[in-house]
């Protein structure tokens, strides 16, 4: 029976490229298991067997093999053949896997560019060239420097990784997020009602409407402000959950929405001669900055898919 094809639709030769082309990466991740766990994990959440295959190369450490055999003049195909036998003997996998994984990962780390199987050579020992005799002797030239690689492809530094950081887009939902909570239970202490003077009192507000049962009315706003804010920290912190965030998003755009309606009720249902106060355009602000809020979480991904493609 033939196995499913690795990688099919080149998602985790994308995902790859992307956590090496990210500087808060780096190649430094191929070979940190934890780190991989967690970046895959929200960038493969349909791929789990190429998933679990290439954090058990993190695990061996088959990306160091690889930079540390080329660096050392060896072409990629050894190379390769060298970290695939490595890698099936110290793990449980097939060999299909592990061929796999170190083609993805020496692609990744753009290994082909650096050597190449060098052509045969003729010589008198090994790095020695000859030139055409002269005279009828061989003469035999010294021996050329070994090419160096660039820096991007020697082996990996140890590199200090914050997954749990948290990018400027959601940074800047949360921050939107508590103004708009701010602003909706200002808007509940603001008027929202002016009346002519003769009756006593000129204006009203959700906290003060002059009923005693009244104040029900602001449960609805102010819960929103605080369901608001407990959706920002989890925009904020929950980075290894993107269906959390989503969450958090689909939110604040639900609530944001209602917010704005709701106010647009206190701003647009007043008729002359009495007229509306501040608190229905500030809550109408406020719920639009949940609105705004909502989209740009939606519109932010992981730190480690901020890039979609290699470099």
């Amino acid at each position: 029976m033939t196995s499913a094809p690795w990688d099919a639709q080149g998602e985790a030769q994308a995902a790859l490229r992307a956590i090496v082309a990210d500087p808060r990466y780096g190649p430094a991740a191929l070979s940190n298991a934890q780190t991989m766990t967690n970046l895959l994990k929200d960038m493969l959440p349909d791929a789990p067997r190429e998933s679990s295959v290439l954090v058990a190369a993190s695990e061996v450490g088959v990306a160091g093999m690889l930079q540390g055999n080329v660096s050392q003049g060896m072409d990629v195909a050894t190379a390769s053949r060298l970290a695939a036998g490595s890698f099936e003997n110290r793990t449980a996998l097939t060999p299909d896997a592990c061929a796999w994984a170190v083609g993805v990962l020496a692609s990744t780390l753009r290994l082909d560019a650096v050597r190449q199987a060098p052509p045969p050579r003729m010589g008198s020992g090994p790095g020695y060239d000859t030139v055409p005799p002269v005279g009828g002797e061989q003469q035999t030239m010294p021996p050329r420097p070994a090419p160096v690689p660039p820096p991007w492809a020697g082996p990996a530094p140890v590199a200090r990784v914050s997954p749990d950081q948290p990018d400027g887009l959601r940074l800047t939902a949360a921050i939107v997020t508590a103004v708009g909570a701010i602003l909706i239970v200002w808007a509940c202490a603001l008027p929202d009602l002016y009346v002519p003077a003769g009756n006593g009192r000129t204006s009203f507000s959700i906290f003060n409407s002059g009923g005693g049962g009244d104040l029900w009315f602001a449960v609805e706003p102010v819960g929103v402000a605080v369901i608001g804010v407990a959706a920002a920290l989890i925009i904020m912190l929950a980075n290894r959950s993107a269906r959390m965030r989503l969450l958090a998003a689909g939110v604040l755009l639900g609530f944001g929405l209602q917010t704005i309606l709701l106010f647009a009720g206190y701003e647009f249902y007043v008729r002359s001669p009495n007229h509306a106060g501040p608190g229905g355009a500030v809550g109408i602000l406020g719920g639009l900055l949940l609105l705004v809020a909502g989209l740009i979480a939606a519109a932010s991904r992981p730190a480690s898919a901020a890039v979609t493609g290699g470099p």
